[in-house]
């Protein structure tokens, strides 16, 4: 049963044009700080999956990325986004349900020198748009 869980986790997110980026196609995984939970442990955020990835890339890979997240705000149920200049650096993201559960995007790109560090958040569960902002602060 926890692998069908998990497999339809993983399956929701393949719909997501930022699929690539979780699956290391854009940024090698082992480049990545990648984050995964599940279960009763986020029961208390109204989720049911949190997967994060956060990476350190080139400003020319920055704008590949944020393409990505720029083409699932534009498909997406909702979404909220900030440039700043030609760059995305924040996007909050909801695209439609899948199999009934919410579903969010989670954005954030932050110069470092020339360099960006990105972190993209991908949720599941009941959590609302005014859950999410609750627990999470732009930075």
């Amino acid at each position: 049963m926890a692998l069908l869980l998990f497999s339809g986790a993983a399956f929701a997110q393949r719909g997501l044009n930022c699929y690539p980026v979780f699956k290391g196609k854009i940024v090698p995984t082992k480049r990545m700080v990648i984050t995964e939970a599940r279960g009763e442990s986020m029961a208390t955020y109204k989720l049911d999956y949190y997967h994060s990835v956060q990476f350190q890339v080139d400003e020319k890979t920055a704008l590949e990325v944020a393409e990505l997240i720029q083409a699932d705000a534009a498909e997406a149920q909702s979404a909220e986004t900030e440039m700043t200049g030609e760059l995305l650096t924040y996007a909050l993201i909801q695209p439609a349900p899948f199999a009934r559960v919410r579903r969010y995007l989670c954005y954030q790109a932050r110069p470092v020198g020339a360099a960006w560090i990105i972190t993209i958040l991908y949720l599941e569960g009941s959590a609302t748009l005014e859950d999410l902002r609750s627990m999470f602060e732009k930075q």
